[in-house]
């Protein structure tokens, strides 16, 4: 309105050109930032899907595991391969579940005995400088067996 007093005329062209300029400005400040924020962490999870327990993109104590090879020493998974079980299967899903549930349980207690923050799939977090991720993979299949 304030425009149209003094003779200018608004258009839709002119009173985008702030908002995209502000919009440029802020993206720059938000990339510089986490730029400088991922330079502080030791750890960045690279890819969220490949996270089994834990949250957050930058954890402090992550360990890897390969989970293929946790599967495998499941004795509920295994049974479903032993016997060639398939979703039409009413068994299938009863041990699947079962299975499901030993590799959470065993996930929790590597996590608390060893005080991981996140475990996740091989490769799916990255370690900055001269850290290192631990692989839990020996330690699950241990716990999966036994539970």
């Amino acid at each position: 309105m304030e425009a149209r007093r003094h003779g200018m005329r608004s258009t839709p062209e002119r009173a985008a050109v702030p908002f995209r300029l502000l919009a440029i400005l802020a993206l720059l400040g938000i990339s510089a930032g986490l730029s400088a924020e991922e330079e502080n962490h030791d750890f960045d999870v690279v890819d969220a899907d490949g996270v089994y327990y834990g949250k957050g993109s930058h954890p402090k104590t992550p360990a890897s595991i390969r989970a293929d090879d946790v599967w495998a020493k499941i004795p509920e998974y295994r049974k479903i391969l032993d016997d060639d079980l398939d979703e039409d299967d009413p068994e299938y899903h009863l041990l699947m579940k079962k299975a499901s549930e030993r590799f959470s349980r065993a996930l929790e207690k590597e996590a608390k005995r060893e005080s991981y923050d996140l475990i996740a799939e091989e490769g799916a977090v990255k370690a900055n400088g001269s850290k290192t991720i631990p692989d839990a993979t020996k330690d699950l299949i241990d716990l999966v067996s036994r539970d």
